[in-house]
């Protein structure tokens, strides 16, 4: 209880936070803080100045990447914003890693339904997306992007990462569970689903994060496994389609590449770039 009172009375009195950047253990915290808020920053600052701008987080999940946004680059503000609520343990979390003191006030997150429009939250300076667009719902993409069109400011910026692509080696985002490359292109569900609960191995630390740390092992292997099955397939082509038809003009895109060699029998199924494709970034513009 103390401690909230702590929290509040330094957000209200706007004091910074203080915290440190050389004691960082978990990997996934790490790739969060480090590796992703870097590389947002990297494409939004080519045509934004960061510290002058509000900015959206589409799919916050835990935070970690907004959290590292405020803290290493200053902006206006930051909202984070998902359809589940995993922000909750932050301050917790980064105390461990960063020694954080409290969050900053100029971080907020919100809990969406799926589907809900944003627009009540104001307009922003540029959204960002990390990992996140091949949950949405196929339905759901071009009036999301949309949504997003309006929130942001003529001129405002969107960028959207996404990795691994479907069709790429791990695109099942099961690989955490010894599953060998393009499993989920060769074998049945049914197939695919048993080696899953079957595993009994160590996760990587660079997937140990939250859904991870709440349920039991055989729980946390029936809800990634469903969260294979609810993957939208996207891939590169289509998300820079889609992107352009919402009304946004693409800035830039870069693709990587798998050095794989993918199965002849799916190279007869499947296009080679959308088996090698794993990752896709790209920045767009909403026209004035």
């Amino acid at each position: 209880m103390f401690d909230m009172c702590l929290q509040w009375v330094r957000q209200r009195l706007g004091v910074k936070p203080s915290w440190r950047g050389d004691t960082i253990k978990d990997e996934w915290f790490r790739a969060h803080f480090c590796n992703a808020a870097g590389a947002v920053h990297e494409w939004l600052s080519q045509h934004i100045k960061i510290e002058h701008s509000h900015l959206l987080d589409f799919g916050c999940g835990d935070g970690i990447t907004d959290l590292a946004m405020v803290l290493r680059y200053a902006p206006q503000g930051v909202l984070g914003v998902d359809i589940t609520r995993t922000w909750p343990r932050l301050l917790q979390i980064a105390r461990r890693e960063i020694q954080l003191s409290h969050l900053p006030v100029n971080l907020q997150f919100r809990q969406i339904r799926p589907g809900e429009m944003l627009a009540a939250f104001g307009q922003f300076d540029a959204t960002f997306s990390w990992s996140t667009f091949e949950h949405v719902n196929r339905s759901l993409l071009l009036p999301i992007l949309g949504d997003l069109h309006a929130t942001l400011k003529p001129g405002g910026l969107l960028f959207i990462q996404i990795e691994p692509l479907f069709y790429s080696p791990f695109g099942s985002h099961l690989r955490r569970f010894g599953i060998q490359p393009w499993a989920h292109l060769l074998l049945s569900e049914a197939e695919l689903e048993q080696q899953v609960l079957s595993f009994s191995g160590e996760i990587p630390t660079e997937e140990i994060e939250y859904n991870f740390q709440v349920r039991s092992f055989g729980d946390y292997k029936r809800f990634i496994f469903g969260e294979y099955k609810k993957l939208n397939r996207l891939t590169a082509d289509e998300l820079i389609d889609v992107v352009s038809t919402a009304g946004f003009e693409i800035l830039r895109e870069t693709r990587g590449r798998s050095n794989l060699d993918a199965p002849e029998i799916l190279r007869q199924q499947y296009s080679l770039d959308n088996l090698l494709i794993n990752e896709v970034a790209l920045l767009a513009k909403r026209l004035a």
